[in-house]
């Protein structure tokens, strides 16, 4: 009884601090790469696309 209460108390320990260290990893690193992220590879080949046919392609 007492083990299966330690393992459920370890393991809402830890869903619980996943839940509260992702997001506060992921504002780190923001704040690290200057304020935003790296855009998704979708958005960046959707924009490319928009360059593309708007003619304003890289030189």
């Amino acid at each position: 009884m007492i083990m299966e209460e330690l393992v459920a108390g370890v393991l809402s320990g830890l869903f619980v601090g996943v839940c509260v260290t992702y997001p506060l990893v992921l504002w780190l690193v923001r704040e690290v790469r200057g304020g935003r992220l790296p855009p998704h590879r979708r958005e960046r080949r959707a924009r490319a696309e928009l360059d593309a046919f708007f003619g304003r392609e890289k030189a």
